[in-house]
């Protein structure tokens, strides 16, 4: 279980680290920056540092995707 600053709490099995989702797309990290500039990519909800990895919401990642392939 995390819990954030805000007070919310996320099952760790819900969210995807950065390096997750470097190896599901193929893609970097700079890759995936870009995307949330450009493309809607969602943002993450717990942003990494200092040796820690951001992570982001499966079932947002798994929205963009969704959006991704009905604009394909």
């Amino acid at each position: 279980l995390l819990k954030l600053k805000t007070g919310k709490e996320f099952v760790m099995d819900d969210l995807i680290s950065t390096s997750q989702l470097c190896k599901r797309y193929g893609r970097s990290t700079r890759t995936l920056n870009h995307w949330q500039r450009e493309k809607g990519f969602p943002a993450p909800i717990m942003r990494g540092g200092h040796g820690s990895e951001s992570r982001w919401r499966t079932e947002d990642v798994k929205a963009w995707e969704a959006r991704q392939t009905q604009c394909a």
